[in-house]
């Protein structure tokens, strides 16, 4: 397992200075934000110029390109499946293998689940044609947002083309239990996004998401990954940080890899 970080946290900067800032951070490799108008750091274009450009500047800072996470087709002119084709074209032609999103759609409704595992299964057949995988975050008021959500996805869509993100905070704010979800999603489990929660609390600020500040229990969430053979990304996802001082948005960072790095090691 290694450990990355989505990019959003430092959208202040362009790609250049938040690859360079999560590698200061001694992050191996990034998860690119492409959401919306307030985090970009990966634009739907497919041209070689500029896919060698984002090439060269992650290896500038010895920065593994590991996934994207986009938030796709809500700005004026975008198409919200076309967007997405384009991103897994980029993935395709970047070399990487993830695609994250979060579910839509709305709980415990039928007829908006029905529709969420549709524009899904578009998806993963993009995903799928062009050899990358769509990890799906299973999210608080999504169709999909707790294990038994999931399964029923996966039953549905039986590809390699979908994967599941483990998000220990989101199935924690469902009233779910990580380590009972990984034990059913198994092998499924594709990706993760880490970031903490205070006890008793549906909602974080950026300094109470720092991983090892809250109530989740993630060393014990690493040995249930450890004993399913998850050898992915540990990715750390902060949101909410978006108006601090670049210096408090590196401390967030360094203070969430220095936590699972050493949970890494002691793990070994």
């Amino acid at each position: 397992m290694k450990l990355i970080m989505d990019s959003a946290i430092f959208n202040q900067l362009d790609l250049y200075g938040a690859l360079q800032h999560i590698a200061w951070a001694g992050y191996e490799g990034v998860e690119l934000a492409c959401l919306a108008n307030w985090a970009r750091h990966i634009e739907l274009n497919t041209k070689k110029s500029y896919l060698d450009e984002v090439r060269a500047t992650a290896k500038k800072h010895n920065i593994e390109l590991s996934a994207i996470h986009p938030d796709v087709g809500v700005l004026p002119g975008e198409d919200k499946v076309l967007s997405m084709m384009t991103m897994f074209e980029i993935a395709q032609k970047l070399d990487i293998p993830i695609i994250a999103i979060r579910s839509g759609g709305k709980s415990d409704d039928k007829e908006a689940m029905k529709a969420e595992i549709k524009y899904l299964k578009t998806l993963t057949k993009g995903a799928a044609d062009r050899g990358v995988t769509l990890a799906l975050n299973p999210h608080t008021g999504g169709s999909i947002y707790n294990t038994a959500t999931v399964l029923p996805l996966l039953d549905a869509i039986d590809s390699p083309g979908l994967g599941i993100i483990l998000d220990p905070r989101e199935l924690t704010k469902a009233g779910d239990n990580p380590m009972t979800f990984i034990s059913k999603i198994n092998k499924k489990i594709v990706h993760t996004h880490f970031r903490d929660l205070p006890g008793g609390q549906y909602e974080a600020t950026p300094e109470e998401q720092i991983v090892g500040r809250g109530s989740l229990p993630f060393p014990e969430i690493l040995k249930a990954l450890k004993k399913i053979g998850y050898d992915r990304d540990i990715d750390v996802l902060m949101i909410g940080a978006f108006t601090f001082p670049l210096s408090k948005q590196m401390g967030l960072a360094a203070e969430c890899r220095g936590y699972l790095n050493r949970c890494l090691k002691e793990l070994k």
